[in-house]
């Protein structure tokens, strides 16, 4: 894999395999927090934090942007309960010596222990990620949260964007749940449709917009789907 230096001064690799980056070039670190992390926490802070105990499933775990960046910003007195899937076993054994940002200098032993044991517990924190098949893993989850679907694109990795996908993705989700996404393809946004949630788009300017969907309303702009419907079919992937 190629170190790639983003646009805040962090760190990304690109994948051989996929030929696409694990970040874009606005920064690692800034889109984990802005498209993941903080409309995340937006949502779950309108449902009272679920009562103290936020259960986060991040598709695909990689380099960790996305759960490093969550641990960081956790809501006071909230328990935080991730689960993570990633096909990659090397690359999650090679996280001791990537070169995160200085935000995660206080996260160190949690990347050893990720890489070492994949999993890490602590009082308010614990982790799971799991190595194989992500759409075999989602189906032993329940009650999920948010989840921050972060997988390569659609073109390299379809199989994580399908509609059967989403509805698996769907039948997890806590009907108060959120998903994030960077994605605002419309095969992507028809699946959030059609299974019946809102969409919306993330509310932050230094950001490339993405796509946020739900059951439930939640404080972000909508997007008038139904208008984009008139000019376009409805086409999942």
């Amino acid at each position: 894999m190629k170190e790639i230096l983003t646009k805040d001064g962090s760190f990304t690799l690109k994948s051989e395999k996929y030929d696409e980056c694990y970040h874009s070039s606005e920064g690692a670190y800034t889109e984990s927090l802005y498209k993941h992390v903080l409309p995340g926490f937006k949502a779950a802070e309108q449902f009272d934090f679920y009562g103290g105990e936020i259960r986060i499933l991040d598709i695909c775990f990689g380099l960790g942007y996305n759960t490093l960046t969550a641990i960081l910003h956790k809501p006071e007195n909230v328990k935080l309960k991730i689960f993570s899937p990633e096909l990659d076993a090397d690359l999650l054994k090679s996280l001791k010596s990537f070169k995160y940002p200085d935000e995660f200098k206080t996260l160190l032993n949690i990347i050893n222990e990720i890489s070492e044991n994949l999993y890490y517990k602590s009082d308010d924190i614990e982790i799971e990620v799991f190595v194989g098949d992500a759409r075999e893993y989602i189906k032993r989850l329940s009650n999920i949260h948010i989840v921050y679907q972060d997988a390569f694109s659609p073109k390299v990795n379809q199989e994580l964007w399908t509609f059967e996908y989403f509805t698996d993705i769907s039948n997890i989700l806590n009907e108060s749940g959120i998903i994030t996404t960077y994605s605002v393809a419309t095969p992507v946004r028809c699946s959030f449709y059609k299974l019946g949630m809102n969409i919306y788009t993330h509310p932050y300017e230094n950001i490339r917009k993405g796509t946020i969907a739900s059951f439930a309303e939640l404080p972000f702009v909508k997007v008038d789907f139904e208008e984009k419907l008139k000019r376009v079919k409805c086409k999942t992937y």
